[in-house]
């Protein structure tokens, strides 16, 4: 029934549009009253019937759509609040528990940082000189395959850093790669936000920077010679981060308060491996490691022989740079330690507040 004929029906009985039901019975019995004291026909009292009769029609067919629109609707608040529930238990799961002070992965507890970092790395120091070794050895070939890898991401070249002591790396750049790499970061800063943690927000926003620089502004040659630098260099600055990570609050969704003890574990073991390495190198008590790892001293492609043979490096060079680039990794690990094992952090978040004004 469209909207001329509905009036017209209301018309026919006398009242007002959207009258209620009450007052259209009432209205239709007063004027078929009216029409039969009066001598009225049998099809006009007809006429006012079935306009009566349209109107309640009408009237029902729109409860049905109100009804069946609120069944709808709840059913949608149903869904929502469903949802929000889902969302508020994952939550639940990932938030950062809250850990008592004394609990060794409480980033409060001022002993764990004061002791546990020393105490894990002399664990990792004695183990390198046992048979046991051997379960480190996998992980430091990881970390110097990482190291050349790394390079090759942040250059926006394809890298598959292999524990066999290899990593192919292909020699065009790849928007996939640099976008890629950059969305993990946008990933990893989007965590610290909601997380309100401020280093990974700091990590992410530095690392994406250098990114841009390394893959847009360095020359292939300069890139070339990074990657064959950062093998051993890797050996150094990644075992090092993966020590002085364990001062950071990460997103808690790498579990971080507990996982940092392993990643301080392997970094410490590493790190002394590579550090008293090249110190016997540096003084002259063994030699620079020519060749690789699967084709021997003899392969010609080996990072050493590269940095030489290609770039043009002395045995003095090789021997001097990663001499000095352990010597800084190291200060700058006991630099880490002593800024947090005396507390100076607080010290330092307690005066951006004051200076803040919070």
């Amino acid at each position: 029934m469209d909207d001329a004929e509905l009036e017209r029906c209301y018309a026919a009985l006398g009242v007002e549009p959207g009258a209620e039901r009450d007052a259209l019975k009432k209205a239709l019995m007063q004027k078929s009253y009216a029409l039969i004291r009066g001598g009225g026909n049998d099809p006009e009292r007809d006429r006012l019937r079935a306009a009566h009769d349209a109107i309640i029609a009408h009237l029902d067919g729109l409860e049905v759509q109100q009804r069946q629109a609120a069944r709808v609707e709840a059913r949608a608040d149903r869904e929502v609040a469903e949802a929000e529930q889902l969302v508020a238990l994952l939550e639940k799961k990932i938030e950062e528990p809250k850990l008592s002070a004394s609990d060794p992965r409480s980033f409060e507890r001022g002993v764990v940082n004061a002791v546990a970092p020393p105490l894990v790395a002399l664990f990792a120091i004695l183990v390198q000189q046992t048979p046991l070794s051997s379960f480190l050895t996998g992980f430091h070939v990881w970390i110097h395959e990482f190291g050349h890898a790394t390079i090759g991401w942040m250059t926006g070249h394809r890298a598959l850093p292999l524990p066999l002591g290899w990593t192919p790396i292909a020699e065009e750049k790849s928007l996939f790669v640099y976008w890629g790499i950059l969305f993990l970061f946008g990933v990893l800063f989007v965590a610290g936000w909601r997380e309100r943690k401020i280093w990974p927000m700091i990590f992410a926003v530095g690392l994406a920077a250098t990114q841009w620089v390394m893959t847009w502004k360095l020359p292939q040659t300069t890139v070339d010679m990074w990657i064959s630098f950062c093998g051993v260099g890797g050996e150094f600055y990644l075992s090092a981060a993966m020590v002085c990570l364990f001062y950071f609050r990460l997103t808690q969704k790498f579990r971080w308060g507990g996982c940092r003890y392993f990643f301080l574990f392997i970094g410490a073991g590493s790190f002394y491996y590579t550090f008293t390495r090249w110190q016997r190198i540096y003084r002259g008590d063994e030699d620079i490691p020519y060749g690789s790892m699967i084709n021997g001293e003899e392969d010609a492609g080996g990072d050493m022989n590269g940095l030489h043979a290609e770039f043009g490096w002395t045995q003095h060079d090789i021997r001097f740079t990663y001499h000095h680039l352990g010597n800084a990794c190291l200060a700058v690990m006991i630099g880490f330690y002593l800024f947090f094992a005396l507390r100076l952090d607080k010290v330092v978040a307690r005066t951006i507040r004051l200076s803040a004004g919070m």
